[in-house]
């Protein structure tokens, strides 16, 4: 029997990238997902990934930014497994753009994907966890939570909160037997956009990342991993600036 079998897991930002690893690692311990994101085309393109692993998979096209649209997600997931075990929220958008050029509309924008989005994410899968006695919340954060880079400022002022929404939960679930934690990745892409490749030493692949956050899933419900930075070797981060 693998780790995480029966579970059902909901990941946003499910169709590339890191949500896509997310989303493979987890069926691989036999986990159900559920996968959500804007383009249907990238997320059927998961879910026939997920097929090979055997386990039950629904998609939900979703804008984030959209609070009806998210409230489906977990009506979807009711109607489909009638539970919810594990709730990842890893759906982001990341703008380069100095303060005093920003538009008011770009800072909303991020704000809402990054954090006001995972807010709303956490707060339908509580009432759903709570009823259960049981679940468990990942939030993919980032090291901009602690240490800042310019010209990103929504995107910093969003993961800071980010750990703010965790700390909250875990805090008002634990009693519930929810816990929520939140994974700090650092430099991640499966291949540079400078050279082509990717340098271990310098950028982590998204399957380290989904490795990652598989490691937290499978804890025991009465282990919570609360903040995990993850980084690699060589990336700037007490001196980044």
């Amino acid at each position: 029997m693998k780790q995480l079998d029966g579970k059902v897991a909901i990941v946003t930002g499910a169709s590339r990238g890191i949500g896509k690893a997310i989303a493979i690692a987890l069926a691989q311990e036999s986990a159900n997902l559920v996968l959500a994101a804007r383009t249907i085309k990238d997320l059927k393109k998961t879910a026939a990934v997920l097929m090979d692993y055997g386990v039950m998979v629904e998609i939900v096209p979703a804008d984030l930014t959209i609070e009806e649209q998210i409230e489906n997600m977990f009506v979807k997931t009711m109607e489909r497994f009638g539970r919810l075990d594990i709730l990842v929220n890893n759906a982001g958008v990341f703008i380069d753009q100095p303060i005093d050029e920003m538009s008011t509309e770009t800072w909303d924008h991020v704000i809402n994907i990054e954090l006001r989005a995972p807010f709303i994410c956490t707060r339908e899968a509580i009432r759903i966890m709570k009823k259960q006695g049981s679940g468990r919340i990942i939030n993919i954060g980032s090291i901009s939570a602690q240490r800042v880079r310019p010209n990103t400022a929504p995107y910093n002022c969003a993961k800071f909160g980010l750990v703010g929404l965790t700390h909250t939960t875990a805090l008002e679930g634990r009693e519930f037997g929810i816990t929520c934690g939140c994974l700090h990745p650092g430099l991640t892409g499966n291949m540079d956009k400078v050279t082509g490749k990717r340098d271990p030493r310098k950028m982590m692949s998204y399957e380290e990342i989904a490795a990652t956050v598989l490691y937290m899933a499978c804890q025991p419900p009465e282990i919570n991993i609360l903040e995990l930075i993850q980084l690699p070797r060589e990336q700037p981060y007490l001196n980044r600036g």
